[in-house]
């Protein structure tokens, strides 16, 4: 496997799954090139992830509107799971 992986889906469920894993990459601009597309032209598609596993972190987007737009907080804090904020995490 690559170094950078892609996810995306329609619910982002924090234990994650293997039908969430689309491909992995050599480069992060790679990565994100097909995630622009998978944003662009899946309207089922809500959120994307862009995980380095050399340095174990990750980049999650929103989909909004066909475009990419990346989350500021890594975590979901209590109570932002609810169906009052499917943005939030």
């Amino acid at each position: 496997m690559k170094r950078y992986a892609l996810f995306s889906g329609a619910y982002n469920l924090m234990m994650g799954g293997v039908k969430d894993f689309k491909q992995s990459y050599h480069t992060e601009k790679e990565a994100f090139e097909v995630a622009t597309q998978i944003a662009k032209n899946d309207i089922f598609t809500r959120w994307v992830q862009i995980f380095d596993k050399k340095i174990d972190t990750a980049k999650i987007y929103s989909v909004v509107d066909g475009k990419l737009k990346e989350r500021k907080e890594k975590t979901c804090p209590a109570g932002l799971f609810e169906s009052t904020q499917p943005q939030a995490c």
